[in-house]
């Protein structure tokens, strides 16, 4: 059964775990001060964990009975290794299915089913909230439709989507959740136009942000950068849907949201790394970075020097 191994999310305890790693750097070597309590952020950051893009890797093994199921958001798998699997409406009414790494399936909704699996097999499991479909197909002009699940789908912009989520959670996910948030936006209108029958097309804007929305959301970004802030976020601090948010950013600043934060996490990184008794390890905590590899990948990315490099040569 997937939803046996189905982990559940912890973002919001990782959000408050983070704010709390964050004072304590902050007491420890003076990098930052945190001036607002934990439920001053809290309201700023509202849990947003429900409207969250879920990527995870599940391994499923032999099971000699079938194993019933029911996913209560749209699932979509992606499969990684060579297996098969008996699934099926009913326990004794199943068909046999034979898969190879890349091949994916669009699991229905809400319906109870059964699995019966015949061999080991790996999956990437990408679950996308009803929250996403919602706004987005408001975006379209029309309603979230249901999609027509299916054991083999076949799509070109579903399998580039999925590649790039894949992507993304296996390089610890650098620029966090607002880049989760444009691929899962992206992937919901895919899915309504492959297997909701959903045909309007997205709407494109012209025209940047104002100075004063463009001043706004980046003192957002700003004051948050130790945070997950999502796309939405940002989006409500100058009162814009999401996809209307994101075509005038870009426009206004020339990239488009995830870049831009990741941007400014270095670049706050590069000023907390010239302090004398900052180690890395806090820099990294209090730019928004998981883990101080993650930091040191990023930030190699983007300067083209580790994060020991870049102060050893500010202070020499």
């Amino acid at each position: 059964m997937w939803s046996k191994y189905l982990q559940v999310d912890e973002n919001a305890k990782m959000n408050e775990q983070r704010v709390k790693s964050f004072a304590s750097v902050s007491n420890r070597s003076g990098l930052c001060s945190v001036k607002r309590h934990l439920s001053s952020v809290k309201r700023h950051l509202k849990p947003v964990m429900d409207a969250e893009l879920l990527v995870q890797r599940i391994a499923n093994k032999i099971s000699p009975e079938p194993i019933r199921q029911i996913f209560d958001k749209q699932v979509l798998a992606k499969v990684l290794t060579p297996g098969e699997f008996e699934f099926g409406l009913g326990s004794h009414s199943m068909s046999r299915y034979s898969y190879t790494p890349g091949e994916m399936i669009l699991c229905r909704r809400n319906t109870e089913e059964w699995v019966r699996w015949h061999s080991p097999i790996q999956m990437l499991l990408i679950t996308v909230p009803d929250q996403m479909f919602h706004s987005v197909a408001e975006e379209m002009g029309g309603r979230a439709p249901e999609l027509n699940g299916t054991p083999l789908l076949e799509d070109e912009r579903i399998r580039a989507l999925v590649a790039a989520a894949e992507a993304d959670l296996a390089n610890g996910s650098p620029a966090g959740r607002i880049y989760t948030d444009s691929i899962g936006r992206a992937l919901a209108a895919a899915l309504m136009h492959s297997q909701g029958g959903l045909r309007s097309p997205m709407r494109h804007y012209r025209g940047g942000l104002s100075p004063v929305q463009l001043r706004r959301v980046t003192s957002f970004v700003h004051e948050y950068l130790h945070e997950d802030v999502s796309l939405m976020q940002m989006a409500e601090e100058v009162q814009l849907s999401p996809a209307y948010f994101s075509q005038m950013f870009r426009q206004s600043t020339g990239v488009a949201p995830h870049q831009f934060v990741l941007r400014a996490r270095v670049e706050r990184a590069k000023e907390l790394l010239l302090k004398e008794d900052a180690r890395v390890l806090d820099v990294a905590i209090a730019c928004g970075f998981q883990t101080q590899q993650h930091f040191a990948r990023v930030f190699r990315a983007l300067c083209k020097m580790s994060p020991t490099q870049f102060r050893q040569a500010g202070f020499a």
